[in-house]
């Protein structure tokens, strides 16, 4: 017999009792459904979703580094078993006489029985339980690494189980649904929550570090507002917003500029990790704080080389700003797509035109950012019109970003930039065959007067 003190609950026709299982208790009672079933249809469904590496790659590798490590309620079906509910009511005990009226109370906690008979199958969590089942395996080639009493360690499991009356075929039917609307409408927490939550990945803490301590970004009021950037989800920033920049741009920037070619290459942390894994798990505080400390060199560069990046955005973000009263522009700088290309930029300068690019200084890192003071930030002229900034009408009197084909013209931009500052250099032939590949880009079509035109702008702005 298997007793369990549980709480009883009910959601549309089902009824479930939550209980807690040791790791140890879960490996050995809980299976996957092929191990249960003859319904093959569910089963082959579950196996589908059971990705092997995602369970070995991440599940387990949580589990055995993250000391705050927490799982969410597996959902289990229990088949056969004869289960009972055994309801434990309080209205014996003085010291909640209070309560002794309130019928939901005397009918949630109880115990529920198995009489041993019965097979469990996860329903909705079958990697995490293959996780498990693998820690508390003496057998298996990761048990060595699994923490300490780890098999004694406890989650929660939602245990569903028929209803006396419906039969086999019924209840499977219901199985199925269950676990098609477990999956279907599972979400996940999107980018600017993460940022905000994440205490793990190092780059949000240090981005928001940034917003808390850094002179340029800093603020005094909530925790989710910001002067400077926008904290809202999604990358866009209207032309009326006063913000510099998305949080969700500012950390793919802090990512691209702590992204040494060392790292890139070589890994991060003392334990070499990749860049998935170092972003899944709280390096030491020392870490966290030199990166800190090399993120605000770099913004303190970009702000002392780029001057302009201290405007108020609402004057520089103006599609119309040519034909305006030259109170206004319109500088790339200040859009997210021209921001991701300066991350970039930068990060290549520092990587070229430092001695030691993992070691910066504030001296060096200014040194070898000076360059983006030569490139034309100005969004209507090349190599960003045309390319990146397109006439909105045939009378071209109103411009947008592009949306058409927008990452091979951002990588198109990008490269221009790169060999106009001297970081790709290339020969006449490859500059022939760039040339041609720009002017297939832009919109729209050109006549080749116009494309000579601006090419030759590019060309004049070449730094020598």
């Amino acid at each position: 017999m298997n007793i369990y003190p549980a709480i009883r609950g009910r959601m549309g026709r089902w009824n479930y009792y939550v209980v807690k299982m040791s790791m140890r208790e879960l490996a050995d009672n809980v299976k996957f459904a092929a191990d249960v079933n003859d319904d093959r249809t569910l089963d082959e469904a579950i196996q589908r979703v059971l990705n092997e590496s995602r369970v070995k790659k991440d599940i387990i590798t949580y589990l055995i580094r993250q000391q705050d490590r927490f799982f969410s309620s597996l959902v289990v079906a229990a088949l056969q078993g004869n289960p009972k509910w055994y309801p434990v009511t309080i209205e014996d005990d003085e010291r909640f006489a209070l309560f002794r009226d309130d019928t939901r109370l005397n009918q949630t906690f109880g115990v529920l029985s198995f009489d041993g008979t019965q097979d469990y199958y996860a329903l909705d969590g079958q990697h995490r339980l293959a996780a498990i089942k693998a820690l508390v395996d003496p057998n298996s080639d990761v048990y060595a690494d699994a923490p300490p009493k780890f098999r004694d360690e406890e989650v929660s499991v939602i245990v569903v189980v028929p209803s006396e009356a419906e039969g086999h075929e019924e209840f499977l039917k219901r199985y199925r649904r269950l676990f098609g609307n477990l999956n279907r409408y599972a979400k996940p927490m999107d980018q600017v929550t993460n940022i905000i939550m994440d205490e793990d990945d190092a780059f949000a803490i240090v981005t928001r570090r940034l917003i808390t301590e850094h002179e340029f970004f800093r603020y005094s009021g909530r925790q989710r507002e910001s002067a400077r950037i926008k904290t809202e989800k999604g990358k866009n920033l209207r032309a009326t917003e006063s913000y510099f920049t998305s949080l969700e741009t500012f950390y793919e920037m802090n990512i691209s500029l702590l992204t040494t070619k060392a790292r890139k290459n070589k890994g991060w942390n003392v334990e070499e990790d990749d860049f998935k894994e170092f972003r899944r798990f709280r390096p030491d505080d020392e870490v966290i704080d030199s990166l800190f400390e090399e993120i605000r060199m770099y913004w303190d560069g970009l702000l002392e080389e780029l001057p302009v990046l201290k405007e108020a955005p609402t004057k520089m973000r103006n599609h119309s700003a040519p034909s305006g009263d030259g109170t206004t522009q319109d500088n790339i700088l200040f859009w997210p797509i021209g921001q991701e290309i300066l991350a970039e930029v930068a990060r290549d300068l520092l990587n070229i035109r430092q001695n030691n690019p993992e070691k910066p200084t504030p001296e060096s890192v200014k040194l070898a950012l000076k360059p983006l003071k030569a490139v034309t930030w100005d969004f209507h002229r090349p190599p960003w019109r045309n390319l990146l900034l397109i006439p909105d009408s045939a009378d071209s009197q109103s411009w947008r970003i592009r949306s058409e084909d927008r990452t091979p013209a951002q990588n198109m931009a990008t490269r221009i930039v790169k060999w106009q500052l001297g970081l790709d250099e290339l020969a006449t032939d490859e500059i022939e065959r760039l040339r041609t590949e720009w002017s297939k880009m832009l919109l729209p079509a050109l006549a080749e007067s116009e494309i000579k035109e601006l090419w030759q702008e590019i060309q004049k702005n070449m730094r020598r």
